[in-house]
């Protein structure tokens, strides 16, 4: 059976990188073990750390045309925050970069194929468009919505989607006009989920206030995704 897994990229461009191992930055404070390293391809490594018997898969991916574009994909399970945090701090350039990937530990030979093609769909040549997409909700009951996108933004949204009929959950990073990037969420639920539970999407507040006391606000209703 299939272990598929969600991993997010932080990017760690002054990470440094010997004999195959990841110096981190606060190791000693947080406490993680590895467990296992193997070298993939050439510019591909994957690593298996552990604290308190639990287990995070990490895949190290670099750009060998580009010493700085160097990622870590990290398994988002229950160490994830406390494993990332090894990162941040010190005057130096983390972040999470974006590229979410379902990544199946058991089939290494798919991995690599895999952070490819989620690395290539995230940068974008100077002739090339970017994903721009608008989004307005409805302002009250009956009112139209309206999603306008470019045919870049409708087909990576479509991709999306079969990714979130695939594994439930999934995020894509979109482009509005003036170029202030957001993220869209995209939650596929089961028939008998609890609709009558989740606050309703109006957002006119003089039409529709929800009470913040019982409506269940939509970033809760994710479990990959727990913001």
């Amino acid at each position: 059976m299939a272990n598929e897994k969600l991993f997010k990229a932080i990017y760690i461009p002054e990470t440094p990188f010997v004999n195959g191992v990841l110096k981190l930055n606060k190791a000693k404070k947080y406490c993680f073990e590895l467990l296992g390293s193997e070298k993939m391809v050439d510019n591909l490594y994957h690593f298996i750390y552990k604290r308190d018997e639990k287990q995070i898969h990490c895949y190290y991916f670099e750009d060998l045309e580009d010493e700085l574009e160097r990622y870590l994909f990290v398994e988002n399970n229950d160490l994830y925050d406390d494993f990332v945090s090894q990162f941040w701090g010190g005057g130096q350039r983390y972040w999470e970069s974006g590229m979410d990937v379902y990544l199946d530990v058991d089939s290494p030979e798919e991995v690599f194929d895999c952070l490819n093609h989620v690395f290539n769909d995230r940068f974008y040549d100077e002739d090339e468009p970017t994903p721009t997409c608008h989004i307005f909700g409805q302002q009250m009951w009956h009112s139209n919505a309206y999603l306008i996108a470019n045919r870049t933004a409708l087909l990576e949204l479509k991709e999306a989607i079969d990714v979130a009929l695939k594994h439930e959950e999934t995020r894509l990073g979109l482009m509005p006009s003036d170029g202030e990037g957001y993220d869209l969420f995209i939650k596929c639920v089961d028939d008998d989920f609890e609709w009558e539970e989740l606050e309703m999407p109006y957002h006119d507040r003089e039409c529709y206030m929800p009470d913040e006391s019982e409506a269940l606000p939509p970033n809760k209703t994710f479990e990959k995704y727990k913001l």
